[in-house]
């Protein structure tokens, strides 16, 4: 068994069903709407494989990374070099982390908001600040539980270049109290007869809709803008009959 972010490659297979065109235009649209500042420089906040980089670099942008293991940073390392492209791709905890400058705008995508205590949030969304320009947006993709635990996985599959992935995804409560669940990623692999099973276990602090309108309102930094449904600005989460997707925008004051 191997190291989920240990295997890049296949990790950026299993998410690839993303629209990563139509994701950055999304950004584009929050820009014009709710951002107070033009936006040049970007941070991806757990970026992984980095899948909305070369999108942002052929739009103009100054693409910065940060996450916390090697091979995903060497990886996106690579995939900048054969673009020809000048990254800043960061080692470091979302939990706590500095940058060297100001960025623009800041995304954290797929529920990576790995934080496993109320303590630990509140430094995560102070490190976040302390990095964004006032005026600047953070965007958070699925890291607010909606429906807690109502599902408990997920499960598909992908082929890109003859590699077969199978994908499931499962959420456990570990504690009422703390809020805290494991998720559990696993990827069955299927590389041209070599088959791998790879799988990832984290602990994660869970959000609610509510609380985190509170705690969005108590922090000194941050003010809400909306949340939407399955990255549509015109799918308000009010008047979604089903929750897919979600994404939520604040932005630093």
């Amino acid at each position: 068994m191997s190291n989920l972010y240990d295997n890049p490659k296949y990790y950026e297979i299993a998410f690839s069903y993303r629209d990563i065109s139509a994701e950055v235009d999304v950004f584009e649209e929050c820009f014009k709407r709710f951002s107070q500042i033009p936006v040049k420089s970007i941070l991806e906040v757990g970026c992984g494989n980095s899948p909305h980089m070369e999108e942002l670099i052929k739009r103009g942008y100054q693409y910065n990374g940060l996450d916390l293991s090697k091979a995903m940073l060497e990886y996106s390392r690579q995939k900048a070099s054969h673009i020809s492209a000048d990254v800043n791709l960061i080692y470091g905890n979302m939990v706590d982390f500095s940058l060297d400058m100001l960025v623009d705008f800041v995304y954290i995508t797929l529920g990576s908001l790995y934080v496993k205590s109320t303590s630990e949030l509140i430094t995560h969304f102070n490190s976040v600040a302390q990095a964004l320009k006032k005026g600047g947006l953070y965007l958070l993709d699925w890291c607010i539980q909606y429906d807690p635990l109502k599902s408990k996985g997920d499960r598909w599959e992908i082929e890109r270049d003859g590699i077969q992935v199978k994908t499931t995804v499962s959420w456990e409560l570990v504690n009422c109290v703390e809020q805290t669940i494991e998720e559990t990623i696993t990827l069955e692999v299927n590389d041209h007869g070599k088959k791998l099973n790879i799988v990832g276990k984290e602990i994660k602090r869970a959000i609610y809709p509510q609380e985190f309108l509170c705690f969005v309102s108590g922090l000194k930094h941050f003010e809400f803008m909306g949340w939407w449904n399955n990255w549509d600005l015109w799918q308000p989460l009010e008047q979604a009959n089903k929750i897919d997707r979600p994404i939520a925008l604040i932005r630093r004051t």
